[in-house]
């Protein structure tokens, strides 16, 4: 929640900063003068939030997000009431600043404390003009349907993050579960997936069009399949026969099923399926071609390569990083996308970094133990 509530004000900063801008334009070019409610509203813009600003961090974190949001019920209740004509201002922006704060509970008392600065709005303030009964009922009935609307919106938002938060966790189980069958492989899933996004995000940056969210999890469920792997194949020191290496294979398939059984999309299940298929299309479990290969699936090969490389086996040592980064170039025109070239290039020193913290990590955690 904390860093929700970090992005939330942000974009309240900016918003705030951008309505003050705003403000000042239209006094310079269509007011006479500059009144006692243009000093007023800007004051509200420009340090409405800076008391949350200034001790939010003396709040406990399970509260930030209640006190960011009493402090948004102020600014936007405040704007409303000064400017001195019937206007809107609260009734549109309070429910929908509420969403972003993921909360039923917060939408419902924002749309309570809304529906009661309205009503104080419509019957009980002195405007300069008088605003009708049936306007008064007109309005609050836009209100009411404005408000159920939004009420959708916070639920499916609220299902979703739900959701999101069972597949994380049956993630980490199905990972700990795979890992648990062969002591080599230990941490592969999770550096697979760093691996993974430090090449996907480069390469949205360059313009390619990667899904960053279906590739962290597919990435990371790329190996469920070894369940169903017998423990002796997995864990066996020495070359692999034939029937072996055959069973090993099946991995990918026995992964995409498992996925697709546990209800995930149909575009995650495909990068499971696919990610040992080859550029040359001499890859398994199809064989299909680069064109028919999904885009996140030729990136986690690349990465579950180079970590297989520089991480021990039951039959070989590690590779160094250097090693690895050449065995995988020259696979460039093969295995996989010869224009990947340059893309694993430019990222091979995000990876070496990477693989420095993993380290220092471990050697910190291992000292703290003896």
């Amino acid at each position: 929640m904390e860093l929700r509530v970090e992005k939330i004000l942000k974009i309240l900063w900016l918003m705030s900063l951008m309505g003050a801008c705003m403000l000042h334009a239209i006094y310079v070019f269509f007011m006479d003068e500059f009144s006692q409610p243009y000093f007023y509203m800007l004051f509200t813009l420009t340090l409405g939030f800076l008391p949350y600003t200034i001790v939010h961090r003396y709040v406990k974190k399970k509260y930030r997000g209640d006190f960011l949001f009493l402090s948004v019920c102020f600014v936007i209740t405040a704007l409303s009431l000064l400017l001195p004509f019937y206007n809107y201002f609260c009734m549109i922006f309070l429910p929908l600043l509420s969403i972003l704060f993921n909360s039923k509970r917060l939408f419902y008392i924002g749309s309570v404390f809304t529906i009661l600065v309205t009503i104080y709005g419509l019957f009980f303030r002195n405007y300069y003009v008088e605003v009708l009964p049936i306007q008064g009922v007109i309005d609050l009935s836009f209100l009411i349907t404005y408000l159920i609307i939004l009420d959708f919106v916070v639920r499916a938002n609220t299902n979703y993050t739900r959701n999101s938060y069972i597949y994380d966790k049956t993630v980490n189980t199905l990972i700990l579960a795979v890992e648990a069958k062969d002591d080599y492989t230990r941490g592969h899933s999770i550096r697979v997936s760093d691996y993974s996004m430090l090449l996907g995000e480069h390469m949205s940056s360059i313009g390619y069009q990667v899904d960053l969210e279906s590739l962290r999890i597919s990435s990371i469920l790329h190996d469920i399949g070894k369940l169903n792997i017998p423990q002796e194949i997995l864990s066996k020191e020495g070359k692999l026969t034939e029937e072996e290496y055959n069973t090993i294979k099946l991995h990918s398939q026995y992964g995409a099923d498992l996925a697709k059984e546990l209800g995930y999309p149909r575009y995650i299940v495909e990068s499971i399926l696919h990610h040992h298929e080859r550029f040359d299309g001499r890859g398994y479990p199809k064989g299909i071609t680069d064109e028919e290969t999904p885009l996140n699936a030729k990136i986690i090969a690349i990465a579950d390569t180079f970590d297989a490389l520089t991480s021990n086996r039951s039959y070989r040592k590690a590779f160094s990083a250097e090693e690895a980064k050449a065995i995988v170039l020259d696979s460039m025109g093969t295995q996989f996308n010869a224009e990947f070239s340059s893309i694993f290039e430019a990222v091979y020193p995000q990876f070496v970094d990477y693989q420095m913290n993993i380290k220092d990590k471990t050697e910190n955690t291992f000292s703290k133990v003896m």
